[in-house]
């Protein structure tokens, strides 16, 4: 850590936290009171990833120096993702806390009451992180045995693997104010010693509350928006040698569809008697089931718009399998069956959903069965981000937690590619398809809800249009987007 001049650091245009004049006014009340006890992080150009609101208040103030560590170089896509990680790491965080949660929580702590009683910092402590002493590990556990918090372990693990320690707050006595998660995770990494910053006891309360439960909101869903529209599709999904549940469950019931086998001609036969024998497989993923159905003999089209190749989403490639899709669906093909296996609950925004269901009935006739899939809230991602306790060590690794701009949304993996997870219930999933077609019968089974869908309702063409220029103008991690909305437009109007 170093002091260096304030202008020498810059926000980032990204940073998805928005601040608002009450919590900024904190943000001053706790750097008047206790100092800058945490450093700003910026790259060695000087853009911030950590520290946005102090570097704003610290102006405000005028100061001419902030105390800043430097984190190692990243691109683009991985500062965001690190942006993300230093606003639930510096906090001692719980996967089911929210901005929302945590400043009702706050306000019940009464902060002016407990500034009150605290002197201002003299000037020559206002900058007291650079007094960051190393103190032996194993002392530290001995004084914070059984107060771990796992889920701020796993924050504090990913900011670690990016070669950022944040310094410990504690009391003389070694008992951590802030940073339980970063002691837990350095210590469970045998670092020898942990960078430690006192404060007095005195202080104790106050710095407890402003440094765990003061957080400005996320914004992320409009400024990551489009991240996070391919992020939820941009790794490899599990490669499938059968057919998945979304493809079996309407023939199989409650029965695993690891019993089914689509190259056995009796399981093929009863899968042609339920579904037909020309679908469409929308959102197919690595076209797996694809060409496990056209092995078999189904007519099978699919359509998906994020196409991996090598691990990496091809724009190209999916431009060249979208196009086949659009001219496959202008020769006014009629689907027995349209299959949509665990695609919405990838796709963040409830438009965006809308528009996909809306496209889907499209697709269908009178005859046309949908068969969809997607996570329920019985997921553990969904549990633990709502309270639930960790059930095995998978489930302890997890750093997914609550958004609040919609219900049932988490964000994780945001180490390195922030992504989304939409976790229905049977109701929401009803009344998504239902704004669509008539008959819709929902089921649980294990994780997900599911739903048999037909009578697509009449579609109004402004609707129809509104939903093609988004799908067929999606965004790609490179910049470009999909950019056949036209192409879409005419093959669904010769259609």
């Amino acid at each position: 850590m170093n002091l260096v001049p304030i202008d020498s650091v810059r926000p980032s245009t990204y940073n998805p936290r928005s601040a608002d004049p009450r919590r900024l006014d904190l943000v001053a009340l706790s750097l008047r009171k206790l100092g800058f006890v945490l450093p700003l992080y910026a790259d060695a150009g000087g853009e911030l990833l950590s520290g946005h609101q102090r570097h704003l208040v610290a102006q405000r103030l005028g100061l001419t120096h902030v105390p800043v560590a430097r984190v190692p170089a990243m691109d683009l896509p991985e500062r965001k993702a690190v942006n993300i990680a230093f606003n639930r790491g510096t906090n001692d965080f719980s996967a089911e806390d929210t901005p929302a949660s945590l400043t009702a929580v706050l306000e019940q702590h009464d902060p002016h009451g407990l500034a009150a009683h605290l002197p201002d910092c003299p000037p020559e402590r206002l900058f007291r992180c650079l007094d960051a002493v190393q103190v032996d590990t194993a002392t530290l556990t001995r004084a914070n045995a059984g107060r771990w918090v796992n889920y701020a372990r796993n924050v504090a693990a990913t900011l670690l693997g990016k070669g950022v320690a944040m310094p410990v707050i504690c009391t003389p006595d070694n008992l951590a104010v802030n940073g339980i998660g970063r002691l837990q995770a350095m210590a469970e990494r045998k670092a020898a010693t942990v960078p430690v910053v006192y404060v007095s006891p005195a202080e104790a309360d106050f710095a407890r509350v402003m440094l765990n439960h003061l957080s400005m909101d996320f914004d992320i869903h409009t400024r990551y928006a489009d991240v996070l529209r391919y992020n939820s599709f941009r790794r490899p999904r599990g490669r499938r040698s059968r057919l998945g549940r979304c493809f079996t469950f309407a023939l199989l019931g409650r029965v695993s569809s690891k019993e089914f086998d689509i190259t056995d001609p009796a399981d093929l036969a009863r899968w042609k008697a339920t579904y037909g024998t020309t679908v469409c497989d929308f959102g197919a993923g690595l076209l797996d089931e694809t060409r496990l159905l056209q092995a078999a003999g189904i007519d099978c089209t699919p359509f998906e718009p994020f196409l991996l190749d090598g691990g990496e989403i091809s724009a190209p490639a999916a431009r060249e399998l979208t196009r086949r899709f659009l001219a496959r669906i202008a020769t006014g093909v009629r689907f027995d069956a349209v299959f949509l296996s665990a695609v919405l609950n990838s796709v963040p925004f409830l438009a965006d959903r809308r528009h996909v269901v809306c496209i889907v009935a499209a697709l269908c006739g009178p005859r046309t069965r949908v068969y969809a899939c997607s996570s329920s809230t019985r997921q553990a991602g969904y549990r633990i981000a709502a309270g639930a306790d960790f059930a095995n060590h998978t489930d302890s690794q997890r750093i997914q937690f609550r958004l609040d701009y919609e219900p049932r949304v988490t964000l994780g993996d945001f180490g390195s590619t922030p992504k989304v997870q939409k976790y229905h219930t049977p109701r929401e999933w009803y009344d998504l398809w239902h704004e669509r077609f008539e008959s819709v019968r929902v089921s649980e089974s294990s994780n997900n809800v599911e739903c048999v869908c037909s009578r697509p309702r009449p579609i109004l063409p402004a609707d129809l249009a509104a939903a093609l220029s988004h799908e067929f103008d999606l965004p790609y991690p490179d910049g470009s987007r999909l950019g056949l909305v036209s192409d879409a437009v005419t093959a669904f109007a010769r259609r």
